[in-house]
């Protein structure tokens, strides 16, 4: 089965990029609405801790994640 080589015009990868820009705009304004309505209900020292709370469980998550595993390692 022959498939053709070029599935996409150039227009339709613009349009594509400029949807996908925009859609990014969108997301980081709602996330920032978000963000300012939890540090209105909540404060900002209960705030902190729960971002640095997330950021450190991410940050042991991706070590834990990345380590290399013990058959990988190879001597010469």
């Amino acid at each position: 089965m022959d498939l053709p080589e070029k599935f996409y015009t150039s227009n339709d990868v613009a349009r594509a990029r400029r949807r996908g820009q925009w859609v990014g705009w969108v997301q980081g304004g709602a996330v920032m609405v978000a963000g300012a309505l939890v540090l209105n209900v909540l404060g900002w020292i209960p705030a902190v801790l729960t971002v640095g709370a997330i950021g450190y469980g991410g940050y042991r998550a991706y070590r834990w994640l990345s380590k290399p595993s013990a058959d990988t390692d190879e001597e010469a």
